[in-house]
């Protein structure tokens, strides 16, 4: 079975879902299948580092100095080699790796599509994501929803057919112990990822502002890009300055601020998945995090839960888990067990069905 990805995800350097279509890349080599990326140029770390896969073109996995510069002129190269190579039909199944429809007027072969979640739909319906996903869920001919949350959404906005769905979880790969390194910081609440409006940052920080009232040597470490003006004007605004930590973590630096966080709060009204609850999983970090979307669905008994619209839900969670440290062995042996039911090896086997329902 030859299996065709295109160029989409592997644009920009890093990215969930690059990381997804990377590790299923992986997968499918292992199990011997024939799986491509159509794909000239790209910053994408996860294909620069690993030298393994099965590109279409010998310069797609070579770095270019100042090619960050370039990237909106590398993604029309690397759509019209996408094109081309469609065209030529060398392939069973065609998994487009993000929402452009740029390849359905010449496709002829079954795709796939998998939909991560509905952020845009439900925070920012004027993106042009909103229109495209649309399009290829009602076009494709499999859909891959990566929790039964997101499958709900795919039905309730696109009213798409059940039959059509079918939902593969994530994956996620235990890091190494011997990764670890030494952390610099302790007795500190750890947040990860972006901060934007459904991440709900500016609730948690007045909530954090609480807990610091009362816990003078408590920190808050936060991952990341840098803070807005914004976010600096409320940090000071709330007299919390000397207590927050802003890093840019790359992947051993951030299991090692697991490994040693008192805890992660995870307060998103939405998300499709919610990688860093594996992440902490992982990492034997307790974990307080939303009742919302697909929070329970991913992390069921192995998370303390609150209203994510309410501060006063928000602080009892936290400061119940802070002070409790029989709750915090629960919580990570609650963990352990549910990390047993994600792997990269489970999410490719399902995928290759998928695959194969369709030949």
């Amino acid at each position: 079975m030859n299996i065709l990805f295109d160029h989409q995800a592997f644009g920009p350097r890093f990215g969930g879902i690059a990381r997804y279509h990377y590790e299923l890349l992986k997968g499918l080599q292992k199990h011997e299948h024939e799986a491509y990326i159509s794909s000239i140029f790209s910053e994408n770390e996860y294909l620069l580092n690993d030298k393994q896969f099965n590109m279409l073109h010998p310069l797609a996995n070579k770095r270019f100095y100042g090619s960050y510069q370039l990237l909106e002129l590398f993604e029309t190269i690397n759509k019209h080699f996408s094109i081309r190579n469609i065209k030529k039909k060398q392939f069973d199944i065609f998994h487009p790796t993000y929402y452009s429809p740029y390849f359905l007027k010449k496709l002829n072969k079954p795709f796939v599509l998998t939909v991560h979640d509905f952020v845009h739909e439900k925070y920012d319906k004027t993106n042009k994501d909103v229109a495209n996903k649309r399009l290829l869920i009602e076009k494709a001919d499999k859909i891959i929803a990566i929790s039964e949350n997101t499958k709900a959404d795919i039905i309730e906005y696109y009213r798409a057919p059940e039959a059509k769905i079918k939902v593969v979880y994530h994956g996620y790969h235990k890091p190494n112990i011997n990764e670890y390194t030494e952390s610099e910081f302790a007795n500190y609440i750890l947040f990860v990822g972006k901060r934007n409006g459904y991440k709900n940052f500016e609730r948690f920080i007045k909530v954090i502002s609480r807990l610091f009232s009362n816990y003078n040597s408590l920190k808050l470490i936060c991952t990341g890009n840098p803070f807005n003006e914004y976010e600096i004007e409320l940090i000071a605004e709330l007299n919390i300055t000397n207590q927050i930590v802003q890093i840019s973590a790359d992947e051993n630096t951030l299991n090692t601020l697991y490994k040693n966080a008192i805890m992660l709060v995870f307060p998103s009204l939405y998300e499709g998945f919610g990688m860093p609850i594996l992440e902490a999983f992982a990492n034997n970090c307790p974990i307080c995090i939303s009742n919302t979307s697909c929070f329970p669905e991913i992390a069921q008994n192995a998370a303390e839960y609150f209203d994510p619209f309410s501060e006063d839900s928000m602080y009892e969670a936290i400061h119940k888990v802070l002070n409790n440290e029989n709750i915090k062995a629960e919580l990570i042996r609650n963990g352990q067990k549910r990390l047993l039911n994600f792997s990269w090896e489970k999410t490719t086997k399902e995928t290759i069905e998928v695959y194969h329902s369709l030949l």
